[in-house]
């Protein structure tokens, strides 16, 4: 069995600072934008499993598409983008 990444007891701004991409997925489920004003505050404090119940998402479902998007979509790193920017200069 696969392990998740992401669990219900992390803090939302780390989840969003770790894995740029689960934003995305925060939003669509219907958070609000964690990155602007008091909800900025709020995500440093609040646990994912928190932030799920305050907005009506089952907890299951977040963290499903969460760590879905952390395993389908790499992060990408300086080294990769500076690996690509070579391969784009030989051509």
């Amino acid at each position: 069995m696969k392990q998740s990444v992401i669990t219900g007891e992390m803090k939302v701004w780390d989840v969003i600072q770790g894995y740029p991409q689960t934003f995305a997925v925060f939003r669509k489920h219907g958070c609000p934008d964690m990155k602007r004003g008091i909800f900025a505050i709020s995500a440093r404090f609040m646990k994912v499993r928190w932030a799920a119940r305050m907005h009506k998402i089952s907890p299951q479902e977040l963290l499903r598409d969460l760590n879905a998007a952390v395993t389908l979509e790499p992060e990408r790193t300086g080294e990769d983008e500076a690996a690509q920017s070579c391969i784009l200069q030989e051509k």
